[in-house]
């Protein structure tokens, strides 16, 4: 199966995906929806200099470094901001 990673829109965390990832997972595939520096449940995060390089940074760390079966092959989907 896939591994998907979903990045969500600004103002938003990785809740926003919670009906998504639930279908993708009972389909039997891997689902990772961080919430980004600063967003959501970490808006306590919130500092200068967060921008988008910062969320590549933060999703390749996700992949490189996280336990993430499959995600050398993963699709990436985001929305507004994420995407």
């Amino acid at each position: 199966m896939t591994a998907f990673v979903l990045i969500h829109g600004s103002y938003q965390g990785g809740w926003i995906w919670q009906r998504v990832a639930t279908r993708l997972r009972a389909a039997g595939h891997t689902v990772y929806a961080p919430t980004m520096d600063g967003c959501g449940e970490r808006r306590h995060q919130l500092r200068p200099g967060i921008d988008t390089s910062t969320y590549v940074a933060e999703v390749s760390d996700l992949l490189f470094y996280g336990n993430c079966p499959g995600c050398c092959e993963a699709g990436a989907r985001g929305l507004s901001c994420g995407g």
